[in-house]
């Protein structure tokens, strides 16, 4: 199930690391991957896109009305995207918006008692998932290693995210 490169990658990509590729495709496939059970699951059980599962776990976790603006930027999407996925959840009676007290061009969104209670039993087997298939694949101590490697790959990532790409890397094709 591991994405492997071909044995010529590095003929190829000069400059390149077959092994760097590998762990950064596997990376991101396993976060597809895990994401994608708990978004199959929101989506089997209570008809919820991804985005709007994550939107009424974001809202409901706040514990109090939020922002449209606050919740684009908590789910890190355009405040287009998030006026579409709230007049969903609105018109599926998850949510509701409300006039802001201190501002009238201002608007709040909080969930309703029925996203409550879709929130309230979603999110306790989406973690339950998590567990079974975190503690099938790794020890405890294998776990915090694998948190410690991850911290340092995103680290790595927040330095060097500013770099330039190293654009103009030759590629040799093979024939």
């Amino acid at each position: 199930m591991l994405i492997r490169v071909d044995p010529e990658f590095e003929d190829e990509f000069p400059g390149a690391s077959a092994r760097a590729t590998e762990c950064y495709a596997n990376i991101v496939r396993t976060g597809d991957l895990l994401i994608g059970l708990h978004n199959e699951q929101a989506k089997a059980d209570y008809g919820l896109s991804a985005t709007g599962k994550q939107a009424l776990a974001v809202i409901e976790g706040a514990r109090e009305p939020l922002e449209p603006g606050v919740i684009a930027e908590r789910l890190i999407i355009t405040s287009g995207s998030t006026t579409s996925i709230l007049d969903t959840l609105e018109r599926a009676g998850l949510v509701r918006r409300m006039p802001h007290p201190d501002d009238r061009r201002k608007l709040l969104v909080d969930v309703t008692d029925k996203a409550s209670a879709i929130v309230d039993e979603l999110l306790p087997s989406l973690h339950q998932r998590e567990r079974t298939i975190i503690d099938d694949a790794l020890t405890p101590t294998e776990q915090a290693t694998l948190l410690d490697l991850l911290a340092k790959v995103q680290a790595s990532l927040t330095r060097h995210a500013g770099d330039p790409p190293a654009r103009g890397a030759p590629r040799i094709k093979r024939r």
